[in-house]
């Protein structure tokens, strides 16, 4: 999980718009889950599984009140834990690192955080 401070005059739709925009360029699929909250699936299809799937899929929650953006990675390869594991909680942690970073960086060129 990350949470990414936001600034006081950042509105939570601005914000959306410019995750969503961050997490469609990169090829994920994006579906709004709430009015403040949405699910980015890596791909560009939805990650259905999240115990035996591959593909990244994050939870994204504007937090109002605490004024702050919070991603959360739903997979995590666990189901491979007798076999390949730390590969693909390796891949996974990685790519989520990666989307924090590009997210983290659309923010402040937005002057949203």
């Amino acid at each position: 999980m990350t949470r990414l401070k936001l600034t006081a005059a950042a509105r939570p739709e601005q914000v959306l718009a410019t995750v969503r925009e961050t997490f469609e360029s990169r090829d994920y699929l994006w579906e709004q889950t709430g009015p403040l909250t949405a699910v980015a699936s890596e791909g560009g299809r939805p990650v259905r599984h999240t115990m035996t799937a591959q593909r990244l899929r994050v939870a994204v929650r504007v937090d109002t009140e605490a004024r702050r953006l919070v991603l959360t990675q739903e997979t995590h390869g666990a189901a491979y834990a007798g076999n390949d594991a730390p590969v693909f909680v390796v891949w996974l942690t990685m790519r989520f690192r990666r989307i924090v970073r590009a997210v983290r960086e659309d923010l402040a060129a937005a002057t949203l955080r």
